[in-house]
């Protein structure tokens, strides 16, 4: 099918299919009520994300329909109802609970700062450097990473002390203070999400080599074109270092990711799978950016699952570059 009506089948699934099969399930008791989170409960719970994934010929799409939740990879009736609304141009497949980056590996303090590596909010674990990018306003070098990793999910202030390494990987206040919380994008529990990134200003100084990406290359700059299907993309990140994979679906609406605070649901996201025998990311990797063949940052990595994917490794979410420059007023260098 044509990506015109891909998108409109997006929203016909979304309001006529999926709250009716909901339903039914959960009126046969087919849902847990561990769903929600036990600290804050949410309006976001993990269903059913709707994108667009590559079609068999060139120029062709097909629905994406990414399952979050066992019972209804089990219910015959929703993929049947899909299926026929789709005339059968649909990739199904279960991806489980998504939740956030942000786990335990080793990295070191670096100096001078090195994208890819080991940083993090003075209360979190750790996260990764994605950019440093350039504030448009004051021409200052900020670092480019998730709320969850800089802003730990909006419990904190601007001015708050960033660390480099993260407190996971032996950063210490105040010996390993890089920079200070400048800017995030608040996460909102009760609406949906576009983008999960903050900047904070580095410190002075304190250096760093904006444009190398270590295994990888230089970065030239963000990606203008939008992101194609298919693509072939790279990043490195804290815990699995260099990794390469695919874009496998775009736009996808309602992706319901776990945080601390609660649930919280996305839309207009990026899903990428690995091309290789690894995962393409995994805890710790949330914050790294994205890069396309040329180089150019396209994406920014927040979440992953942990299986699907052609290797069954898990897959990867990110939010398109070009929204998460606009919010936060900056610029990638090699522009």
């Amino acid at each position: 099918m044509k990506i015109e009506s891909a998108r409109a089948l997006k929203l016909e699934i979304a309001s006529e299919v999926v709250p009716p099969a909901v339903s039914a399930i959960s009126a046969e008791g087919g849902f847990s009520v561990t769903t929600f989170s036990l600290r804050k409960l949410t309006k976001a719970e993990p269903l059913v994300a709707l994108g667009v994934a590559p079609g068999k010929t060139e120029g062709d799409v097909r629905l994406a329909v990414r399952l979050q939740r066992h019972s209804l990879q089990r219910s015959t009736a929703l993929l049947d109802n899909i299926r026929k609304r789709a005339k059968d141009e649909v990739e199904v497949r279960f991806v489980g609970r998504i939740a956030k980056h942000a786990l335990p590996w080793y990295r070191q303090r670096q100096r001078p700062l090195q994208t890819g590596s080991s940083v993090g909010h003075f209360k979190i674990t750790a996260g990764t450097i994605g950019a440093i990018a350039r504030q448009r306003k004051t021409g200052h070098d900020v670092i480019l990473s998730n709320n969850h990793v800089l802003a730990n999910e909006n419990d904190a202030k601007a001015g708050d002390a960033i660390l480099q390494a993260g407190a996971l990987d032996k950063g210490k206040m105040p010996k390993d203070v890089v920079a200070k919380l400048t800017k995030w994008v608040s996460l909102r529990p009760n609406g949906a999400n576009l983008l999960d990134a903050g900047i904070a200003t580095l410190s002075r100084g304190i250096d760093a080599d904006p444009l190398d990406y270590r295994g990888i290359g230089k970065l030239a700059g963000a990606r203008t074109e939008p992101l194609s299907l298919g693509m072939a993309v790279s990043k490195v990140g804290r815990t699995t270092g260099v990794t390469h994979g695919r874009i496998s679906a775009i736009e996808l609406d309602s992706v319901v990711i776990q945080y601390d605070l609660g649930m919280q649901s996305f839309d207009d996201q990026v899903e990428i799978e690995s091309t290789g025998a690894t995962s393409f990311s995994a805890g710790g990797d949330s914050g790294s950016l994205i890069l396309d063949q040329d180089n150019r940052g396209c994406a920014l990595l927040f979440a992953g699952s942990e299986t699907g994917g052609s290797n069954g490794r898990g897959l990867t979410y990110a939010n398109p570059i070009a929204i998460v420059l606009k919010r936060l007023a900056i610029d990638l260098h090699g522009d």
